[in-house]
C-alpha cells in the first residue's frame, strides 16, 4: 500500500504534542523512583556478591527504562544478573541461533549449567538480604516460583522485578561466529565505523530460558538507543508516543475479535525497537528529525514499508525476518491503522 505519509507532518503536529502531553509525558516523581530503584537494587547485588561471588556486584539493566523510551509509569521492569564464570562450552541448538545449551566444568567433567540450582540459591541470598535489612517491611518481598522459572520475582514498593541470571558475551565459549548484518560491518549510514565497532566486541550475552539459553541485545539497545541517540531531535519523543499508540490500539484482542488471550500489542517491545534502529538507518540526518511529526511519520513510514515488503529485518543478525511467520491480513490490519491516524489525527490521537 503506497501512502503519501510525510505529507502528513505538519497536521500531525499539534495532535501530537497534545498526545504526549496527556498520555506519554513522564510523572516528575518517576526519574526519583527509578534512581532509587537503581540504588537498592545496587545494594542488593553488593551483598549477594559478598555471600557468593558466583553473581557479579552490579546488575544490566534492560528494556525501555535503560535505554530511556518508556512511555508510561514505572510500573515493572528486568535486570540481568551477570554469572561468574570461566570455564563453560556453549553450543547453538539451532541452526537460527535463537538458543543456546551451556555446559560448565566441574569436577573434570562438563555438566549442564543448572538454572534452577543457581535461581534457589539466588533466592536464599535475597532473602538473606531481606531478613537483614527489611525484615518487616511488606514493600519488599520476593517469592521462589517453579524449577523451571527463568528469573526471580521481586517486588519492591510495588514495583515487580525480574532478576534474570546472565552470562556475558557468552560465545566467547563458543566457536559460533554471530553473523551481524551489513550495517554493523562498516556499512551504517548513521553509526560511525567505532560505533559498529564498539557493538561487535560487546558480545552477545545470553539468559536462562527453560533449561535453555537465548541471546539478549539488551547491552547493545542501551549503546544505540540509549547513549549514542541520546540527544538533539525529536526522536524518543516521537517513539515514546508510536509506543504508546502500539499498546493501546495495535493489539491483538483487536486485530482478532476471537482472540482469547491477555491484551497485549501486536508490536513486542522488542519489534518496536527493530523498527526504531531501521528508521535511523533510512533517515540518518539530523533534519530529518527536527519536528515531532516529520519524526512520527519516519516511524509510520518503515512500518508501512515493512508491511509492504512482509519484512522486518533483524537489526543485530543477518538473514532473520522477524515478521515471517505473520498472517497477509496482519499487515493489512496494521496499514489500516496507520492510514486512520493520517486521515483522522485529531480522532486517533485522543
Amino acid at each position: 500500500m503506497e501512502l503519501r505519509i510525510h505529507a502528513m507532518s505538519e497536521a500531525l503536529e499539534e495532535p501530537l504534542q497534545k498526545y504526549y502531553t496527556d498520555f506519554v509525558k513522564m510523572e516528575p516523581g518517576e526519574k526519583v523512583k527509578k534512581v532509587t530503584l537503581q540504588r537498592m537494587l545496587k545494594q542488593l547485588l553488593e551483598f549477594i556478591h559478598s555471600q557468593d561471588d558466583l553473581f557479579a556486584d552490579y546488575f544490566i539493566q534492560v528494556g525501555s527504562i535503560a535505554d530511556g523510551t518508556k512511555a508510561e509509569a514505572v510500573d515493572e521492569l528486568d535486570v540481568l544478573i551477570p554469572l561468574r564464570k570461566d570455564k563453560l562450552r556453549v553450543t547453538a541448538v539451532d541452526q537460527s541461533l535463537n538458543l543456546f545449551s551451556i555446559d560448565e566444568y566441574v569436577d573434570g567433567d562438563w555438566r549442564c549449567l543448572s538454572h534452577d540450582e543457581t535461581i534457589s540459591r539466588l533466592y536464599e541470598l535475597v532473602r538473606d538480604y531481606k531478613e537483614k535489612y527489611y525484615k518487616d517491611d511488606p514493600y519488599f518481598a520476593v517469592k521462589k516460583n517453579t524449577i523451571t522459572a527463568t528469573a526471580l520475582p521481586l517486588k519492591i514498593d510495588w514495583i515487580k522485578i525480574d532478576l534474570v541470571l546472565c552470562i556475558e558475551s557468552a560465545l566467547r565459549f563458543s566457536n559460533v561466529e554471530w553473523p551481524f548484518p551489513k550495517w554493523l560491518n562498516g556499512q551504517s549510514k548513521w553509526l560511525t565505523y567505532q560505533q559498529q565497532e564498539s557493538v561487535r566486541k560487546m558480545g552477545i550475552d545470553m539468559t536462562c530460558r527453560g533449561i535453555h539459553w537465548r541471546p539478549s541485545f539488551s547491552r547493545i539497545d542501551a549503546y544505540l538507543i540509549g547513549k549514542i541517540d541520546s540527544k538533539g531531535g525529536y526522536r524518543k519523543k516521537a517513539f515514546k508516543i508510536f509506543k504508546s499508540l502500539n499498546g493501546y490500539n495495535w493489539t491483538k484482542d483487536q486485530l482478532r475479535k476471537d482472540y482469547q488471550g491477555k491484551s497485549q500489542p501486536f508490536l513486542g517491545s522488542f519489534m518496536t525497537k527493530i523498527l526504531y534502529l531501521h528508521a535511523r538507518e533510512k533517515y540518518p540526518e539530523s533534519q530529518h528529525w527536527n519536528s515531532l511529526g516529520k519524526s512520527f511519520c519516519n516511524f509510520l513510514d518503515v512500518l508501512n514499508q515493512c508491511c509492504n515488503e512482509k519484512r522486518l529485518d533483524h537489526y543485530y543478525q543477518t538473514n532473520n525476518n522477524l515478521f515471517e511467520y505473520v498472517a497477509g491480513e496482519t499487515f493489512l490490519w496494521l496499514q489500516e491503522n496507520i492510514c486512520n491516524i493520517l486521515q483522522n489525527p485529531e480522532e486517533e490521537l485522543s
